[in-house]
Order: structure tokens, then sequence, then C-alpha cells
């Protein structure tokens, strides 16, 4: 077990330097409300780059792409198209996030639809749906952490006892570092992530000699995972080209990549972690490779998100294992720490303090969000644990539920008239099309749910809004004074 042994040295000794990098800004001073949701909107284009891109690239990035890669082949390609697309569409919408942000005082997602259409109700049904979608999430990375330290540890410790571990470590360094804790650490969680990408290139050519003759034996072998509809024929491109522009349109509707856009010191900055951002996508490639090339290793492998650690274990020595392996958990940790922080900030903001209690303190409305968060953590992990399967509906509906909040942000950038009722019509019945066409009528047409949804949404927004009462004057007025400074 001495190979476990050093494995697992090496991934808990990253994982307590990032804990330790983590909780420095919240030992050097009190964390005032500001600072603890979007880090005083100051971080530069370094911070801020690896502060998303360490969100982004998650437990599914590491384990999923490799696992969808095995069963289905090249429908798994869509990702690898919207880690750039995605980026397009940062590149238009996040400036004005971010100056927003700093003209009036947003500090979660739902705080721009409060200020836009003046209900603090229609704020706390967007905080509400956003939780409910990130709840899943969040036990995803929690599932793919343990999954990852077993698979590395060569089974010296098992995945229950290290996601415990792990995500108590990353509540403990929530609740004292806030996002500047999290921004530090995944500038750490990132620049692993990268490095060992980088190394995992290295398996096509260790094993079939290059990337050409290792797709040369899998069309021999499998030829379907190289076209679509893919080894299953469950995803033509109808399929492929609505679930790209679902991912693309939805990317930066999630609440947490909001407020990362809100935490950028002014808009050039968050532009320009955009415009770079496609480069580090690359770190997908190498992942998507070793899924394909399990196929041909592994073509009874039982559990398909195996794929990586399982290569890993069978090419490099116990030491890259490990470095392996903490970059695994580094991907799952770092997602699941700005999920975890996202929902914190959601509900003691949105649904508390500009909600329930509407009188409640900055000061009082930190505490309770760090105590949140520790409860999330608490919470994500017993569902893991105990009913590890429970949400998984929920999770494969997670970008279909979370796009529907783009019509109420595009109409209230551009349109004056879209009134709350609305939007609130709209995000309602999007919402209730994406569970039928998800559960009932699946994908009509082989276009995802997700479209059908936000297609509906815009619709009854637009008719809704057409006959109910805007926003007074004076708002519309701000938010374009504030736009256009």
């Amino acid at each position: 077990m001495a190979e476990g042994t050093i494995a697992l040295l090496i991934i808990f000794g990253w994982i307590l330097l990032t804990t330790i990098v983590a909780i420095i800004p919240g030992i050097r001073k009190k964390l005032s409300l500001d600072e603890w949701f979007v880090a005083g909107r100051s971080l530069g284009l370094v911070v801020i780059f690896f502060a998303v891109a360490a969100e982004i690239y998650s437990g599914f990035a590491f384990l999923g792409l490799a696992g969808w890669a095995y069963n289905f082949g090249v429908p798994i390609l869509y990702a690898l198209a919207y880690f750039v697309t995605a980026y397009s569409t940062g590149f238009v919408i996040t400036p004005y996030y971010n100056k927003l942000a700093r003209k009036l005082n947003l500090l979660t997602q739902p705080d721009f639809f409060v200020e836009r259409y003046e209900s603090r109700m229609l704020g706390a049904l967007v905080a509400i749906i956003g939780i409910i979608f990130f709840v899943p999430y969040i036990q995803l990375q929690i599932g793919a952490t343990g999954i990852i330290i077993e698979l590395a540890s060569y089974g010296a410790i098992t995945r229950n006892i290290a996601m415990v571990v792990a995500f108590l470590l990353v509540a403990f360094y929530i609740f004292i570092g806030g996002f500047k804790g999290i921004a530090w650490t995944n500038v750490l969680q990132g620049i692993i992530m990268w490095i060992i990408a980088i190394s995992l290139v290295s398996v096509p050519f260790k094993v079939f000699g290059g990337i050409e003759p290792m797709f040369k034996q899998l069309e021999q072998v499998s030829p379907q995972h190289l076209t679509l509809p893919g080894a299953a024929g469950a995803h033509p491109i109808a399929w492929y080209m609505s679930t790209l522009l679902l991912t693309t349109l939805g990317f930066w509707m999630f609440p947490h990549l909001v407020m990362r856009a809100y935490a950028a010191k002014d808009e050039k900055t968050i532009m320009k972690t955009n415009a770079w951002m496609a480069w580090y996508s690359l770190l997908a490639f190498p992942i998507v490779l070793i899924g394909l090339g399990a196929v041909l290793l592994y073509p009874n492998l039982k559990n398909p998100d195996w794929a990586v650690m399982w290569t890993a274990r069978d090419l490099f020595s116990p030491w890259m294992v490990g470095l392996i392996g903490a970059g695994g958990a580094a991907a799952a940790i770092s997602t699941g720490s700005g999920l975890i922080h996202a929902t914190a900030s959601l509900f003691s903001r949105n649904m508390i303090q500009r909600g329930l209690v509407p009188g409640l303190s900055d000061e009082k409305t930190a505490n309770l969000a760090k105590i949140v968060a520790v409860l999330v953590t608490i919470i994500a992990l017993l569902l893991q644990l105990y009913a590890p399967t429970l949400l998984v509906s929920l999770l494969l509906m997670s970008y279909s539920g979370i796009i529907q909040f783009l019509p109420g942000i595009l109409l209230g950038l551009k349109w004056r008239k879209v009134t709350k009722i609305g939007v609130a019509s709209g995000l309602i019945i999007g919402v209730l099309v994406v569970v039928l066409t998800t559960f009932v009528w699946t994908n009509p047409l082989g276009i995802h749910a997700g479209i059908w949804g936000v297609i509906v949404n815009f619709i009854v927004t637009i008719i809704v809004s057409t006959f109910t009462i805007p926003a007074s004057e004076e708002t519309v007025k701000k938010f374009i004074e504030a736009l256009s400074d």
C-alpha cells in the first residue's frame, strides 16, 4: 500500500496548502459583506482569470468528459466547442454585469432582478430557482472528489472518508475567507489543473504511438464512436447543435459566474478574461482523448467515469498519480467551493436580507452567509453519502433551468417595457416546459429541452409584459445611465 500512501500524501498535502491560502484573507482582517461576497470588486486579470477557470473546469470536466467520450464518442465535442463559444457570449454580456454591479451595488445575480424590476419577490424567486439547480451540482463535485481520491490513492482511503474530510475543509475556508479566499485558492487549483492536463497529452503517444494511430484503431473497433449520433445512437445533429446553443447562451446565466464578473476590478478586466479563457479550454482535449482511448484499453470498464484515473494508475508512477489526483480533486473542489459560496450568498442576501428580514444589517447578513455555507456543505455531503442518485434528474436539467434567466436579463438590458410580471411568468412557465420536455416528451424533434423552455419563456415574457405595467421611468433611467457612463 506504499504507492497509495505516496499518492494520498500528495493529494491531501495539496488540499491542506490550498486551505491555508484560502483562510489568509479572513485572518488578516474581518471581511465586509462586499468582500465576502465579491472580494470587494478588486480582482485583477490573473486572479479573476483563474477564479473563473477553476470553477468552470469541474469534477465533470475531469471525470465526466472522459466518461461521456467512452460511452458516446464524438457527441462530447459539444463541450469542447462551448468552452470557446461561451466566452464569446461572456465577452459581450459580462461588461454589463460588472458596470451595473459597481454602479448599483449588486452583490448577487438576483440583485439585478430586484433593482431592474423593482421587485424583491422576483429576486427571491430567482434565488430559489438558482439554489434548486445548484444543490445537485454541489453534490456532483463532492462525489467526484471522493471517486478521484479513492482511485488515485489505490484504495488507501474510501471515497466517503475522502469526501467528508475534503469538503469539511472547504466549508472551513469558505467560512473564513469568503470569495477572496476562494479566488486565491483557485489560482493554485487552475495552475495544477493545467499542468496535469498537459501531462495527460502523453497518454495516446505512450500507448498507441500517437493520436492518429489511436483514432485509426478506434475506427476499426468502434467506428460509431467517431460520428454522430454517437455510439449510443442518441445524439443526432439537432441535439448537438441545440445543446451547443444552450450551453453557449446559458453559461453566463449561472449565479456564481455572474458574481465572478462582479468581482473583477473593472469591465475591461472581465472582457480580457473572456478573451483569454478560450486558451484554457485546451485542457479538456486530453481528457476526451483518454476517454476515447479507454474504449480500446478497457472495453468492459465498469464505470466510464473512472477512465482517467484507471489510465493514470496503469501508466504513471505513484507520485505522478498523486499529482493527477490532486489536479482532479482541485477541479471538483474549486467548483464545489464556488457553488457553495454562491448558494449561501443567494440565500442570505435575497431570501433573507432582501426578502424575509429586509432590515437585516450587512454585518449580520455576512455572518448568516458563513453559517449557511457550512450548512449547505453538510446537507450536500449527507445527500451524497445516503442518497447519491436522488438528484440526478435535477442535474440533467441544470443548464436547462439556469438558462431561463436569459430573457429577464437580456430584455432588462435592452427593452424599456419589460415587466416584473412578464419576467416571473416567463421564468415559471419556462421551467415547467423544461420539466415536460425532459421527462414527458424528451427533447422534441431532437432539440434540447432547455431550448424549448427558453423559447417559450421569451414569448411569454414579451406577451405578458405588453399587457402589464413596467418599472418606473426613474428605475429605467437609472439603469440606462449606469450602462452609459
